[in-house]
């Protein structure tokens, strides 16, 4: 073969191979992979976490996004928060669990001095504005047993159909700033220019409106209203800013819309209100953790759905969430990224997109995921159990481990048996260094408290793992007794009056009896030095039960 003809061969396959030729037809392209689908969508929500960041199981990127917040016209995803309630809107990835935020805005719902704190009801007072708390609840910048009458908090939350707040995020501040309420308009008076909101009174005769006009204002109403610091005088909150927060949005029918909050309005279970929006159901709805049955009032539910053409949003995914039941504090046994869980204390939990994650340790990653921690490292879960016996946690924070090497363990109590029992699947065992406290938030000793203990009762255990055996260091009865008119109470309040056996502290009468044990800065005291030491502003924690009319019966009282 001649040298000509080889080289004709191989500059041929040449071609052949690149697939071009002179000659030959040109090989058809592939097609060009088809582009996502996406919905556009409105979504109010908490922020779960970041990377960018998740709300109500979705996670969306931000690298485009606008960030607005009250004070800010010009934020950025920095000044967002774990536990924020956000408005967002953006688009939806066929795939239902990530997106794009085109804009993001957040609104506060409450700042202002606290009047009073009870740490067993989980409630604080703010400008006469009642804040219900619970495990799931985000703290900034403090410790939930430090917070004192006069600190001034920043809430974000949603409104049980009392008009009660439930924060899912507590800031504490750290200079007194503009205080900010929202809640609806009761006792309107044009003539003299007031209103209240939950019993504090308004003065509007200053502000400006926002979103709405002075002429239409109506009692229920849900507004928000801003006044300075110094303008809170005898009960009276002169305000500069008026804002109406009714919803009043212009959906057209096959809107996509995400929504959380509580279920208020409640007329049946195909006919309620979440936030401010009618939810109807039909046959094709889905449900997480739960069935219609479970819907009824103040019961907090996420809901997925589209807008029909009466404005009503049919929900087509209903998730109801479970009440946190279940917490524990330790070191991490194992994590299985594929299964997405990990181990404390021989407890498994199931991580997932809806769970609040943060970071509370030195490391102070904010985008922060199971993929993050490693075994060893110390968490704290809080979560409940579903209807397959899994412990599905609803938040999971890692922490700095504590020196004392103590951990804490919370939830239903079973497997009495000689002075120990089992709780979130631990065997605890208690000893003679151990220190109860009973039913009452009184101190008891070993024997009281196992009588007083019952399976199903809710506790909680701060103790310590010696040759892997939990022992406990500390047990507290948390359950309500519902056998008589008088709850439990852990006050915190400022002495407004004082009387012959007989104080009032942020606006309750306290009784003070012969039993009552005092106290001052943790140290025990005769009741006549307690007496001399006490003066009206000054603070106190009092111990005791609360009955039907706000009255407290005193079992401990002390001068912090």
């Amino acid at each position: 073969m001649s040298n000509q003809l080889i080289l004709s061969l191989i500059a041929a396959s040449v071609l052949t191979a690149c697939g071009g030729s002179s000659t030959s037809a040109t090989a058809p392209a592939d097609p060009a992979p088809p582009k996502p689908t996406t919905t556009i969508t409105a979504t109010t929500g908490v922020i779960t976490g970041f990377g960018s960041v998740f709300i109500n199981g979705v996670e969306y990127e931000t690298d485009a996004t606008t960030v607005t917040t009250d004070d800010n016209g010009g934020a950025s995803e920095s000044d967002l928060q774990v536990g924020m309630v956000v408005t967002l809107s953006g688009e939806i990835n066929e795939d239902g669990t990530t997106g794009n935020a085109n804009a993001i805005h957040y609104d506060e719902q409450l700042k202002g001095p606290i009047a009073s704190i009870d740490l067993f009801a989980n409630t604080i007072t703010i400008l006469d504005q009642t804040i219900v708390f619970d495990d799931l609840t985000s703290f900034e910048n403090f410790l939930l047993a430090d917070l004192i009458p006069g600190d001034i908090l920043e809430i974000s939350g949603y409104f049980h159909t009392d008009g009660t707040l439930y924060a899912t995020r507590i800031e504490k501040e750290t200079e007194q700033t503009q205080l900010k309420i929202q809640a609806r308009i009761t006792l309107l008076d044009s003539v003299n220019k007031t209103f209240e909101l939950n019993g504090l009174t308004i003065d509007y005769s200053s502000a400006i409106f926002k979103d709405f006009l002075e002429a239409d204002l109506v009692d229920g109403q849900q507004v928000r209203v801003k006044g300075e610091y110094t303008a809170l005088n005898a009960g009276v909150l002169v305000v500069s800013e008026v804002k109406l927060k009714e919803k009043n949005e212009n959906n057209e029918e096959g809107d996509n819309r995400h929504v959380e909050g509580f279920i208020t309005d409640f007329e049946s279970s195909g006919n309620f209100k979440v936030d401010g929006i009618a939810i109807i159901l039909d046959d094709n709805t889905e449900f997480k953790y739960g069935d219609a049955s479970a819907l009824m009032a103040n019961v907090r539910v996420k809901i997925k759905g589209e807008f029909n053409a009466d404005g009503s949003l049919l929900a087509k995914k209903i998730r109801i969430e479970q009440k946190t039941n279940l917490s524990i504090e330790g070191a991490i046994e194992a994590i299985n990224l594929d299964l997405s869980t990990v181990t404390v204390l021989g407890v498994e939990f199931e991580i997932n997109n809806q769970t609040k994650m943060k970071d509370e340790s030195d490391n102070g990653e904010r985008f922060f995921d199971l993929a993050d921690v490693a075994i060893g490292e110390f968490v704290e879960l809080k979560g409940f159990v579903d209807s397959d016996g899994k412990n599905i946690a609803t938040k999971m924070q890692r922490e700095n481990e504590d020196e004392n090497a103590e951990v804490e363990l919370k939830g239903h109590v079973s497997n009495i048996l000689n002075f120990s029992f089992s709780l979130v699947g631990v065997t605890v065992i208690t000893d003679a260094n151990t220190e109860f406290e009973g039913k009452n938030g009184d101190d008891v000793n070993q024997e009281v408290f196992f009588e007083q203990l019952e399976n199903n009762m809710q506790v909680e255990v701060k103790g310590q793992l010696i040759d892997s055996v939990f022992v406990a260091l500390s047990v507290e009865i948390e359950e309500k007794d519902d056998d008589n008119d008088s709850n439990r109470t852990e006050f915190k309040g400022i002495v407004e009056a004082i009387n012959e056996g007989t104080l009032v502290v942020s606006g309750h009468q306290v009784l003070v009896g012969q039993t009552t044990i005092f106290k001052i800065d943790d140290v025990r005291v005769a009741a006549e030095q307690f007496w001399s030491s006490i003066a009206i502003d000054t603070q106190l924690k009092i111990k005791g039960t609360l009955d039907q009319q706000g009255v407290i019966t005193a079992n401990y009282i002390e001068l912090e």
